[in-house]
């Protein structure tokens, strides 16, 4: 599961289709969306990298930019994240912020999943905790505390993999990645998890743990996406249109020398963070507010290269049953999960 706040804001809930937060463009009559003429629905869920969707939906940006465009999107606020991905896989949704890894399981199960926005790259974010005096070598058959098949069990594996070691020199326990956090900060005896902020910063702030491994001794390889389902791309690309200037919007806020500190309170009060905590959760994520750089990240020649470690560690745990599948780059792709930059390179066009 994706990295969710619940520490701070207080747990998860089964995100059941009747427990959707639904804001958008056009309450009164969420049926009558222009461009296909149906409402588009953008699901998210709570991580310090898509918290500006709390603040496109409280500024008014989304709906200013669907007024404009003629078009009806609703954001779709998820309590848990997998729920979110879920509903994408089952088009019950039109659009999903998911991780890069996550993007591949709807796309090889024949959904088309095109990235439109990166929001965030994970810069210290998501790490490898354990107490004070450890090294890698005394995690030989440790056991260790993580969500099995997430971004942490990636981490892991990449953090074994980059000190000569593998998955078999450890034990994983199977566990909420949230629950990770909070069971080695109130219990001594686990002795390693991977998890996220803020529980790495409240372990080392309170003197129980350090971080052995980060997301940034692997930049660029944990990856936040906004995913659209390519069918609906064609049918209505001025919902995504609407979806992606209404984001750097909410980015221009956040860079704004006279707007920046009130979209922090903003979004750390969505989070249920403190203003401080949050800047701290800032602080180990890489937001990606310039659209140019954002451009430059989709035609990197790194991200291929990611996407390829991504793909083989989805193979060997079985996530994907096709160890070549496909990846695209660019909008001409025919690939099931591709990475289009076209809507970023129109902004400030």
């Amino acid at each position: 599961m994706k990295k969710l706040l619940s520490v701070l804001s207080g747990g998860l809930l089964c995100a059941a289709v009747s427990l959707f937060g639904l804001t958008g463009c056009n309450d009164d009559d969420p049926g009558n969306g222009g461009g296909s003429g149906k409402t588009v629905k953008v699901a998210w869920s709570v991580w310090t990298g898509w918290m500006p969707f709390k603040l496109m939906e409280k500024e008014g940006l989304l709906k200013k930019r669907c007024e404009e465009l003629g078009v009806d999107v609703e954001l779709v606020e998820f309590k848990g994240y997998m729920d979110s991905v879920s509903a994408f896989s089952a088009k019950k949704v039109d659009a999903c912020a998911m991780t890069s890894m996550e993007a591949l399981q709807p796309a090889s199960s024949g959904v088309p999943t095109v990235a439109v926005i990166v929001n965030d790259i994970s810069n210290g974010g998501d790490g490898l905790l354990v107490r004070e005096g450890m090294d890698f070598a005394s995690l030989k058959g440790q056991e260790i505390m993580l969500e099995q098949f997430s971004v942490s069990h990636y981490l892991l594996a990449r953090a074994l993999e980059e000190n000569g070691m593998s998955e078999a020199d450890v034990t994983i326990k199977n566990i909420p990645g949230d629950d990770a956090g909070k069971a080695f900060l109130t219990d001594e005896s686990v002795k390693a998890v991977t998890t996220w902020n803020p529980h790495l910063f409240l372990a080392q702030e309170g003197k129980k743990g350090i971080v052995l491994f980060d997301s940034s001794n692997i930049p660029g390889e944990i990856i936040d996406l906004l995913v659209f389902n390519g069918d609906l791309m064609k049918e209505n690309p001025d919902a995504v249109k609407a979806v992606v200037l209404a984001w750097y919007d909410a980015m221009a806020l956040i860079e704004g020398a006279d707007t920046k500190e009130a979209a922090i309170a903003t979004m750390a009060e969505g989070a249920g963070a403190s203003v401080e905590e949050f800047k701290k959760m800032l602080g180990g994520t890489n937001l990606y507010t310039d659209s140019g750089k954002a451009v430059e990240f989709f035609k990197s020649a790194d991200l291929p290269e990611t996407m390829k470690k991504i793909r083989a560690f989805s193979f060997k745990q079985e996530l994907i049953t096709d160890e070549d599948f496909e990846i695209g780059f660019g909008a001409d792709s025919a690939a099931l999960l591709k990475f289009d930059s076209t809507f970023a390179e129109q902004i400030g066009n």
